[in-house]
């Protein structure tokens, strides 16, 4: 499996709308958020990339957001909500294939910085690549914050 420890840090500005997950109910929350944030963005012609971000947070909560184009000058419609965050030290992995697939990733991924010793942090998250008709070619790129090594 490729995966890529990153000591850099990236940062991540995004308006969406968060929920609280019950049960481990990740995908059934993050489809009924992300079509909230579409209906919301379509109907007001709010100008973004295009690329979905699901944000999973501390305390079974998640947030669903995109990058606006040009966010100073156009006023963010409600109910969405801002959230900046940075990752500093991270895993990046890209998920080729269909998004059923993903919970079974994410368990070959946590497994697997497991066993290199590395400390899972906070925030993880997917980000979303454009549509594609073909689910075997879906790109899907995991980000899982991890902890700082000790000096």
């Amino acid at each position: 499996m490729n995966i890529d420890i990153v000591e850099g840090p990236i940062r991540f500005h995004l308006h969406g709308i968060g929920g609280s997950v019950e049960n481990e109910r990740y995908g059934e929350v993050g489809f009924r958020l992300m079509n909230e944030l579409w209906r919301v963005v379509k109907s007001s012609s709010t100008p973004t990339t295009g690329i979905n971000h699901w944000v999973y947070l501390p305390g079974a909560r998640m947030f669903v957001g995109v990058e606006l184009r040009n966010p100073q000058p156009v006023p963010t419609p409600d109910p969405l909500e801002p959230l900046e965050f940075e990752l500093g030290r991270h895993m990046r992995h890209v998920h080729v294939g269909p998004y059923q697939a993903l919970p079974q990733k994410w368990a070959e991924l946590k497994a697997e910085l497991a066993a290199r010793g590395e400390v899972i942090g906070s925030p993880s998250l997917e980000v979303y690549g454009h549509h594609c008709d073909d689910p075997s070619k879906l790109e899907t790129t995991i980000l899982i914050g991890l902890r700082a090594k000790p000096a």
